[in-house]
């Protein structure tokens, strides 16, 4: 069963605020620790972006098409895991978890920084744009109907 949460892999969030949303996986606690653990750290999209008309003015456009990303640790009983990868170069990659330990970090220690954790959200936030851009991984940006 571990071996199915692999980074990178595509799943589907159970329960919660979140219930029904897309995530990725950054990091596998139970890979990186000898005792098995069973929580994994995810990056998902909290709004997906909207459909828009060439007709609209590159403001409305902009606008439609804004991602706000989001960071949760969560038990793997309490994910779907899907057979769809994100491809994410090694320098994305790395982008991706030090960003994430770094938020991880300034919300342990003070919350009064959220201008720093903004900025490092904003990084995150445009490899995404980057992405829905390209047209590939058409599927993790759709909105999940069910």
């Amino acid at each position: 069963m571990n071996n199915c949460f692999k980074i990178g892999r595509i799943v589907l969030i159970l329960n919660g605020r979140n219930a029904g949303k897309k995530v990725i996986i950054i990091e596998n606690k139970s890979q990186s620790i000898d005792v098995s653990s069973s929580s994994i750290t995810v990056l998902g999209i909290k709004n997906s972006p909207k459909n828009f008309n060439r007709i609209q003015t590159n403001k409305v456009s902009k606008k439609k098409s804004n991602i706000k990303v989001f960071f949760k640790t969560l038990n793997k009983t309490h994910v779907l895991p899907t057979r769809y990868f994100v491809d994410l170069s090694t320098v994305q990659q790395e982008l991706i978890s030090n960003v994430s330990m770094k938020l991880f970090e300034l919300k342990f220690k003070e919350k009064t920084s959220t201008s720093h954790s903004d900025e490092l959200k904003w990084q995150i936030n445009n490899i995404f744009v980057d992405k829905y851009f390209s047209g590939k991984n058409k599927w993790f940006f759709k909105k999940l109907d069910f």
